[in-house]
């Protein structure tokens, strides 16, 4: 028989409700004197800030920070002690674990849990100027703000340190010295500051300022002054203490009171803090009080302290350190209430005594299932045994309340098991990251607020890895969201490491991250790059698998031939016209050109680029930097064309010609010499005859002269430019058909032998303008085999037949017939018959 802990037996009273006080640690920072220091405790189970007073007990100008877990022990092998230069007023964390250190001087400094400064926030010229003589740190909507007050008695509020906007708060009447008391408050996204100047109190925001009257104490309790307020963590509700030693307890709009508690003592506590909703807690230096209204009263229960304690307020608790001790005090849950009180009829309490008694062996056990049964409340007594456990810090209690779930499922013909895993896992991961060497000593209540990712995020950055990966293997958490994020930061801060070689943390991190797969090595390469470590990120790239990863990195190194080759290699013309414009923008286009020149691939997407956007010049520019005087020379040629001007164009072929001819190409020196010649002759021809001619090619530009009738000049042209004679009898026949000089064309015709034949003379006289007459004075000199097609051509059919048939042209009659048709009989059989004769 096991013997099993009765938590009930630690509660403490407070009217219908419950308080425990639950002992997290045994603190691990020796005999430590927490009067010489003052404390930020972080919230859900966050480090704890040690700022060391001077020996008056106020801080001096030259602060001395350490951080250290909430079980007291160092975070980090590396983590000291943080000096800071400036008088610092007060210090806290937001949810996020992040240290704010508000200075006297105007700024706020943001801290890492390792005291590395991340940032700073100026709180306005005037906080500057007239210092800052109090300040309150707060949160809300898991971000973190600041209100502050100068020494001329002004208000300035950041609601939010992220955006660092600072505002000044209205002024209260009267306001010519220090408050009494203040608190801050936020509502509707709102950040208000309750300010007590003596008995008046006042609601003051950015935009205005309202008097605010106490429900249930004025005229009944005679006081002078409000000397301290707070407010619970939602921001619903407030107390205060009067000089009087009256605690008033209502909501925040001041509109209920829930009771007025005499303390009996003009004496103002050390520290007055919410626990939760439902209870203040009043720190006296050697005892807490607790007190929380029931029904029309406040009741109270006091508890003793040993030694100096620093309270802090918790989304479902107080947590009080101590020298020797920290603790959680926080309100018995309902289930858990009912679970463990002694006389408890509930369905779990009957549950748990049913398993006790069968571990004894008692007959009672098969009773209590008999009644839980047979009031059908067997599954919500096993629903409940699993949810208490989750409430209970203690491993053996929760062990009992799930081994009481467990002997309560075997009763069960159909239960799911998944709430019983879900709790029994979440509970495996609780207890292990409650480790005093661990030092997260978070509640189910804080770790469904936190969420996993943000507790692995924790672990992480404390640089526990093992824990963390065997919480994401346990838990199947996919490697993307859970292993290759914490190997990633474990490689991040591999590279950090001082007074180890390049190549052995390369290798190292090589080693362990081998078989995870979606690791980014750019990543952990930049983080070398960060510190300086050159040459290992450029190690650490060599093992990334993705070339838009590597590329960038390595020009922002300045290792653009490595990144340019690492681009080439992957194939990617985006990737590799990206390393080309970066080394273009970062060397000298000589030096450029050369590196270049050294990779094909990239010296021809280049120039292929260059093509594109139509620069030749830099295409020349290239050509010329390498000696490639022929592919000079055509850069140069095509790049003339993009001019209008004859002139520049001229000048632009005449340097092309010069290339050429350096390299040794005398066929294309001369064709541009003859282009020169024919721009030349073209301009001064446009100058004559008023039409243009510079962006006409030499046929082009003697069609065009005998057009315009300009014989003498297309003769010369041809002549000076040695067009061939059948060339230019085909541009000169097309041109005189075409301006209609029928009887030029004739006199050409009959000037000699044409070398082209007769047949173009018809083919122009019919296509240019369809004139039959003077295709018949052509047709008679054509070859007698081709006259039938000629009169095809006229529309003379009758002719053709004939021709046709005294050549014995079986195929031309064929095509002729067929082009006639049926519905001209007569043609048709005259055809056909001729097709009948020759056949025949």
């Amino acid at each position: 028989m096991s013997s099993y802990p009765n938590p009930f037996m630690e509660w403490h009273p407070l009217g219908e409700l419950y308080y425990r006080i639950t002992e997290i640690y045994q603190m691990s920072w020796g005999s430590l004197d927490l009067s010489h220091y003052r404390i930020a405790i972080a919230p859900l189970g966050g480090p704890i800030a040690l700022l060391i007073k001077d020996r008056k007990g106020a801080p001096s100008t030259r602060q001395i920070i350490s951080i250290v877990s909430a079980s007291g022990q160092k975070i980090s092998i590396d983590n000291t002690a943080k000096v800071i230069e400036g008088k610092i007023v007060t210090m806290g964390w937001s949810y996020s674990e992040e240290l704010i250190c508000i200075l006297d001087a105007g700024i706020a400094l943001v801290f890492d849990l390792f005291g590395t400064q991340i940032d700073s926030i100026h709180l306005g010229q005037e906080a500057k100027e007239m210092k800052i003589v109090d300040a309150k740190l707060f949160l809300h909507d898991n971000v973190a703000g600041i209100v502050v007050l100068t020494t001329n008695y002004r208000f300035y509020t950041i609601s939010n340190i992220q955006n660092k906007a600072c505002r000044r708060c209205q002024d209260p009447p009267g306001l010519d010295f220090t408050p009494s008391s203040w608190v801050v408050l936020c509502i509707d996204r709102s950040t208000k500051i309750v300010i007590a100047i003596n008995t008046d109190l006042y609601l003051s925001g950015v935009a205005d300022i309202v008097k605010l009257q106490l429900q249930g104490i004025t005229g009944q309790i005679n006081y002078n002054s409000i000397t301290l307020m707070a407010t619970s963590t939602s921001y619903k509700y407030i107390s205060l203490i009067t000089d009087t030693g009256h605690l008033w307890i209502g909501s925040t709009d001041f509109r209920n009171c829930y009771g007025i508690f005499d303390t009996n003592t003009q004496t103002v506590p050390l520290d007055m803090i919410w626990c939760g909703a439902g209870a203040v807690v009043l720190n006296w230096g050697d005892e807490l009080q607790i007190v929380g209204p029931h029904r029309e009263t406040l009741t109270v229960q006091t508890l003793p302290l040993i030694g100096s304690a620093c309270l802090t307020a918790d989304i479902d608790g107080v947590r009080i350190v101590t020298t020797d001790t920290h603790e959680l005090l926080h309100e018995v849950p309902l289930e858990t209430e009912e679970v463990f009180k002694v006389g408890s009829a509930a369905s779990g309490a009957m549950l748990l005594d049913a398993m006790k008694e069968y571990e004894k062996g008692s007959s009672k056990a098969d009773e209590y299932v008999r009644i839980i049964k047979t009031n059908g409340t067997l599954g919500d007594a096993i629903e409940q045994c699993i949810k208490v456990a989750g409430l209970e810090y203690d491993p053996l209690t929760q062990r009992m309340l799930l081994k009481a779930a467990s002997f309560g499922k075997s009763f069960m013909d159909q239960y799911s098991p998944q709430s019983f895993v879900n709790m029994s896992q979440i509970l495996r991961i609780l207890n292990n990251i409650r480790h005093y060497k661990i030092g997260i000593p978070i509640t189910l209540k804080q770790f469904e607020y936190l969420t996993l990712p943000v507790l692995i995020d924790r672990l992480i950055l404390r640089e526990h890895y093992a824990l963390a990966l065997h919480i994401c293997d346990y838990l199947r958490i996919p490697g993307d969201e859970g292993k290759c994020r914490i190997l990633s930061h474990w490689a991040c801060k591999k590279v950090k490491q001082k007074n180890t070689d390049d190549k052995d943390i390369a290798k190292a991190i090589a080693n362990k991250l081998n078989d995870v797969t979606g690791i980014s090595y750019a990543t952990i390469a930049a983080e070398a790059k960060s510190v300086g470590r050159y040459e290992l990120a450029i190690k650490l790239l060599d093992f990334e698998p993705r070339a838009n990863e590597q590329v960038p990195l390595l020009m922002k190194m300045k290792k653009e031939d490595i990144a340019l080759n690492k681009a080439i290699e992957s194939g990617d013309s985006d990737l590799i016209y990206m390393a080309i414009f970066h080394l273009k923008g970062t060397l000298q286009l000589g030096e450029f050109f050369r590196t270049i020149h050294k990779m094909p691939v990239a010296l021809k997407l280049f120039e292929k680029y260059c093509r594109e956007i139509n620069d030749h010049r830099l295409l020349m520019d290239v050509a010329k930097q390498f000696d490639d005087f022929q592919k000079a020379g055509i850069y140069v040629a095509q790049s003339s064309y993009k001019t209008n001007n004859a002139e520049d164009r001229i000048d632009k072929l005449n340097e092309a010609a010069r290339a050429f001819s350096a390299a040794d190409r005398p066929i294309c020196k001369r064709s541009t010499e003859d282009q020169i010649n024919l721009l030349r002759l073209q301009s001064v021809m446009e100058t004559d005859l008023g039409q243009p001619f510079v962006e006409m090619s030499l046929n082009e530009t003697a069609y065009q002269l005998i057009f315009l009738g300009r014989l003498k000049l297309a003769d010369k042209l041809k002549k000076d430019f040695k067009i061939p004679d059948r060339r230019y009898w085909w541009i000169k026949i097309r041109a005189l058909a075409q301006s209609r000089s029928w009887e030029e064309l004739e006199r050409f015709s009959k000037s000699k032998k044409s070398p082209i034949g007769y047949e173009p003379f018809v083919d122009a006289c019919i296509n240019s303008h369809k004139n039959a007459t003077e295709a018949c004075k052509y047709i008679e000199r054509v070859p007698l085999s081709k006259q039938a097609k000629c009169y095809i051509k006229i529309g003379d059919y009758d002719k053709a037949a004939d021709c046709a048939f005294q050549q014995r042209n079986v195929e031309d009659l064929t095509f002729l017939r067929t082009k006639v048709g049926i519905n001209n009989r007569s043609q048709f059989e005259r055809i056909s018959t001729m097709l009948v004769q020759l056949k025949g």
